[in-house]
Order: C-alpha cells, then structure tokens, then sequence
C-alpha cells in the first residue's frame, strides 16, 4: 500500500497505527495494532478527499468538530464457507469530553449473523496534527480532481 496519510505512535506494548492509502485501485485505510492490523476501502476516492480536507479543516480552537465514515467490506469465508461482512466507523475529530484533544478512531464490527462482534479498536490521541494537515495538503494537490481508477485523473 502506497501511504498518503498516515498516524503512527508507539506505546508500552508495540506500534499502533492509522494509514490511509493507495492500493492498486483502491484506496484503503489500515489499522494497526501491536499484535493484529486489518484493512477496509473507502467507498471512493471522493471519500478520502473529504478526509483530507477535515484534517485539514481541523480547528485550533477548541470547539465541536468530528467527521466520521462509514466503511465495510466482505469479510473472510468462517468454517462454514459464508463470508463475514467487516464494518468500521473511521472519526476525526476534537473530544469534548477531553478538553477536545484531536484524535483519529477506529472501531471495526464483523457481522456474525444473530450478533456482532467487535473487532479491532485503534484510537489515535493527541495526533500529530500539524503532520497530518502536511500530509492532507500534499494529497490534495496531488488528487485535487476526481479519481477515475482504471484511467488516471478525469481532466
């Protein structure tokens, strides 16, 4: 995966980690966590270019603010040959139940039928904002149109 924004950070139990990038076609985050990492698409490109722009819309103010998306996949075929679909919430946001510190959350669910389950939890406090609003930047003026996949930027 070709990273474009990316949040790394190290704690007493490993390296945790939220990147967004470019995979073959898609464009796909990636959750990391010291022991299990899981990938999920965003439905398209337009979706990671809203990501970019609430990094970048990010306020220094302490005030409300969250973004949040919605993204699922197919999961992987369980024993019994049916797939699992995978969901995930992915926010950005200030939390105003901590002096509205930013951060970058994860949370995945996988569909078990009768019940959910919960899946990975990556939750990136106090991120390095000036960093990722860098990064935002850089893919915006990269990819500042829409993406078509199979021929390149629309013109």
């Amino acid at each position: 995966m070709d990273p474009i924004i990316s949040c790394r950070w190290q704690d007493p139990n490993g390296e945790w980690a939220l990147t967004v990038g470019h995979n073959g076609d898609d464009w796909e985050l990636l959750a990391s966590a010291p022991a299990w990492s899981e990938s999920i698409p965003f439905s398209n490109p337009d979706e990671v270019r809203r990501l970019a722009q609430a990094l970048l819309d990010l306020p220094a103010d302490p005030e409300p603010y969250e973004f949040e998306w919605q993204l699922s996949r197919a999961g992987s075929a369980p024993a019994e040959g049916k797939q699992q679909p995978h969901f995930a919430t992915f926010a950005v946001g200030l939390d105003p139940t901590d002096d509205h510190r930013p951060y970058l959350a994860y949370q995945s669910y996988y569909d078990l039928g009768r019940a959910t389950g919960i899946g990975l939890e990556v939750i990136c406090e106090d991120p390095p904002v000036d960093h990722l609003r860098a990064q935002a930047h850089a893919f915006l003026t990269t990819f500042p149109e829409p993406f078509n996949s199979t021929a390149g930027l629309i013109q």
